[in-house]
């Protein structure tokens, strides 16, 4: 019943019967030896076969204390081959249903608005507007650091934690962290990390190595969500990452990129009077989390005229 439970083909009567036999104290010396069962031709076992093995016994079993007689014969059923190595993990389950499913504690930041929040390793997280970081808040140690960030954040991670820390980024880029600093914005169009120090190891969720990017000090990648690309640049980590200090660097942006970062930034809908204007450059420091002062810098240094009203600004010819 080992191998039929490893490849899908067993019953719910015999799923129950094996459970059953597992459950009880002196069945030890009826287990298979690690012979017997690697005489008996197996299917690799693959990502569904797993996810059926974990379905099936959750669905037929419920919570009971782990007796240490159990622990015995838990020991004998992971030695007995790689070809019931699924179900040995199913077992583990079995006998720890006190293990706590993860439960994902969220931080958030409305427009306009930045928050600095430390993870139970020590690791700050330093969120921009528009953004939300969850991360498990129960099962939170060594070897089990996963967070994820939808919006932007930089990260400065705590040494302890390096090569143990996973960033999940808008569910399309997986992001491991080697001892590091670094910027991740997940936003619509794309999703961006910006290395500032230490080594990260940025990959697709199937991660395959021809999709995987190591990214070193002054690296950027990059996943374009409309072709699902990703790429390795060059990044000005000043520009990129001066936010969480505050501040915003613009270095020869057109009022259309600025647009952008202001509906992301502030939520606020940017028209313009004339297209023509769209195309103007501004290069500068502004603050990050003040619409006023930017626009006053913009209408004082580009000659334009800029009207604001409750979440909309019209960008106009300066009369």
């Amino acid at each position: 019943m080992f191998i039929k439970h490893a490849n899908g083909s067993i019953t719910p009567q015999e799923t129950a019967e094996l459970i059953a036999f597992l459950q009880q104290e002196d069945n030890e010396d009826l287990l298979p030896l690690p012979g017997e069962i690697d005489d008996i031709p197996a299917p690799t076992m693959d990502a569904a076969a797993t996810a059926r093995v974990f379905q099936q016994l959750s669905a037929v079993t419920s919570p009971v204390a782990p007796p240490a007689r159990r622990r015995t014969l838990l020991r004998r059923v992971i030695t007995v081959s790689a070809a019931a190595a699924a179900v040995a993990a199913a077992v583990v389950l079995l006998f720890h249903p006190d293990r706590q499913k993860p439960v994902l504690a969220s931080v958030s930041t409305g427009y306009g608005s930045m928050k600095k929040v430390t993870l139970p390793d020590g690791t700050t997280v330093t969120l921009n507007a528009n953004s939300m970081l969850q991360y498990d808040s129960t099962g939170w140690q060594p070897g089990s650091r996963e967070v994820w960030i939808n919006g932007q954040a930089f990260f400065d991670v705590a040494p302890d934690a390096a090569g143990k820390f996973m960033v999940h980024a808008g569910n399309k880029l997986t992001i491991q962290v080697l001892g590091t600093r670094f910027n991740v914005a997940a936003r619509t169009k794309g999703i961006q990390v910006v290395l500032n120090s230490g080594k990260v190891k940025v990959g697709l969720p199937d991660n395959s190595n021809e999709h995987t990017l190591v990214l070193l000090p002054g690296e950027m990648a990059y996943y374009n969500s409309g072709d699902g690309q990703l790429s390795r640049q060059q990044a000005d980590t000043l520009q990129l990452t001066s936010w969480k200090d505050n501040q915003k660097v613009f270095r020869d942006a057109t009022l259309a990129d600025i647009a952008a970062f202001i509906e992301e930034q502030f939520g606020a809908e940017v028209t313009f009077a004339a297209p023509q204007l769209s195309h103007l450059q501004f290069t500068g420091t502004t603050p990050a989390n003040d619409l006023d002062v930017l626009l006053n810098i913009l209408t004082k240094s580009l000659d334009i005229r800029i009207d604001k009203h409750n979440n909309q600004v019209m960008i106009m010819l300066a009369r």
